[in-house]
């Protein structure tokens, strides 16, 4: 599995002002961590320091340190059921540093503790003059260990700053068609959300509206996930869905797809298509593979999966909603739709009213696809509300483009604005100020990974929306094979013609 490791700001501002000393000399300490398992990678999570007491490491140009001290952090992460990172710093390097034989020694003579002690590998950290980190896994046993590097370190906090691990992940040319982009925010930020690997989960009015922009600003890998079918009544708000692709029942990836195939400014993209529900223990095994994801759906179930990720995994989520309100005449009153990254430092969605805890369950169960429980609730009920119309959605989704920008290009050394609301009738923004309530258990679960409680299961709708497709009747079966062949075609005919 690929690797990469995450930890929080204010963990790695404790850190780093160990590490980096005033008289410049290196420094080194341990810490704990947690394993966070996605489907095809595994990320460390950084949690809590175990700096030296005097006596346990001598600073003399380099650093060393007594084994007593590398013993002391092993059996205080064994006894917390985490793993054991240990960290040094070189001052007078930049970006992404690679193991010297100094350091390679000096990690090797207790990688084998490490894992024999708590039974997770050691991690290896280095943290260079301008503050970046690099990390690799002591992975084997015995003379067998060996360091696999990493390929990223992200830190989230009002901003994400990624490290990558050029070796494995190359800085991506910047094509012709993303000048303009590259001069807006400077081609190293460019680099750094061309090599980001980007969600959107729910592709729907908002969700498809996101993912397209995120495809023609230059990003490699961006992940739609899924379950839903393109119906007649989406047509009035479904960006780049066809009447066709109504007839023929195509699921909303499908469409997805063909915009991202088709917006992409990436030299070689490689997005990542998945015809699933987040709430599915596939599916949000998978979410874990990415770096930050956009939250585009509207029931509690996915929402509480994707809240649970973004602090227990330290997986930034993007994630607004829409509320509309009429006259008795059915005239517009007003609309409110909000913006908000869900991250540790931030209040949770559950907390910001985004979803009632209480309905996870009763979705759970199937009752919000039961049109009779629906058609009983209150009429004011949020479980009712279905105003994702065009001229609404593409105001939402640039509100939630707007927090990625903010958080990853940080305009003015300014990052997250917090949570914000938006008023259609007043035409005004505001902050909501609100805070996780005492007791929250997404703030309490911050760095869990694996830990944590799992928020997935059996999703019965995913289950029947797929099988639904699968069983159409062979005109329409027939009619996809002819139209896929035809959208094929309009591919290579450009190519033959050159």
């Amino acid at each position: 599995m690929r690797t990469s490791v995450a930890m929080t700001r204010n963990t790695a501002s404790e850190l780093a002002a160990h590490l980096l000393r005033e008289d410049t000399q290196e420094d080194l300490c341990f810490a704990t961590w947690r394993p966070s398992t996605g489907s095809s990678r595994r990320t460390v999570l950084i949690e809590q320091p175990v700096l030296p007491r005097p006596g346990d490491r001598h600073v003399h140009g380099n650093a060393s340190f007594e084994p007593s001290y590398s013993i002391r952090a092993a059996e205080e992460a064994a006894r917390t059921s985490r793993g054991v990172a240990f960290l040094h710093s070189h001052p007078g390097g930049n970006g992404w540093q690679h193991l010297n034989p100094t350091d390679r020694t000096a990690e090797a003579r207790i990688a084998n503790l490490a894992r024999e002690v708590t039974s997770l590998p050691l991690v290896g950290l280095t943290l260079a003059g301008d503050e970046a980190w690099s990390a690799r896994v002591w992975d084997g046993a015995g003379r067998e260990v060996s360091p696999e590097p990493c390929e990223s370190v992200r830190v989230i906090g009002d901003f994400m700053s990624v490290t990558f691990n050029d070796q494995l992940l190359p800085v991506p040319a910047v094509s012709e068609t993303q000048v303009r982009t590259a001069h807006t925010w400077g081609e190293e930020i460019q680099a750094m959300l061309a090599r980001l690997r980007v969600a959107v989960a729910g592709v729907g009015s908002v969700g498809m509206a996101v993912a397209e922009t995120l495809a023609r600003t230059g990003i490699q890998t961006v992940g739609v996930f899924d379950f839903d079918t393109v119906e007649l009544l989406n047509l009035d708000r479904l960006r780049g869905a066809h009447l066709l692709d109504a007839l023929l029942k195509r699921p909303k990836t499908h469409v997805a797809q063909r915009l991202l195939r088709d917006g992409s400014t990436a030299i070689q993209p490689q997005n990542e298509i998945y015809e699933l529900s987040v709430c599915e223990p596939d599916g949000f095994s998978r979410l874990l593979d990415f770096d930050l994801i956009f939250a585009c759906v509207d029931r509690p179930w996915p929402r509480h999966a994707l809240n649970t990720l973004a602090y227990a995994d330290l997986i930034p989520v993007v994630e607004g909603g829409l509320r509309a309100f009429q006259h008795a005449d059915g005239s517009l009153r007003n609309a409110y739709w909000r913006s908000t990254i869900a991250r540790p430092g931030r209040p949770c969605l559950a907390c910001l009213g985004q979803y009632d805890p209480a309905s996870v369950q009763v979705e759970r169960d199937g009752s919000l696809d039961d049109p009779t429980y629906i058609a009983n609730l209150p009429s004011g009920s949020p479980l009712k509300q279905r105003e994702n119309v065009a001229a609404l959605s593409l105001p939402v989704a640039a509100a939630l483009l707007q927090q990625f920008v903010s958080f990853i290009a940080h305009p003015s050394g300014i990052g997250d604005p917090g949570p914000l609301r938006f008023s259609a009738r007043d035409n005004l923004v505001e902050r909501d100020k609100t805070e996780c309530e005492k007791g929250c258990p997404y703030r309490q679960s911050v760095g869990s990974g694996d830990a944590r409680l799992d928020p997935s299961s059996r999703h019965v709708a995913a289950e029947h929306a797929r099988a639904a497709r699968a069983a159409v009747f062979p005109q329409i079966r027939v009619g996809r094979w002819l139209d896929d062949l035809l959208t094929r075609s309009k591919d290579y005919l450009p190519r033959l013609v050159s």
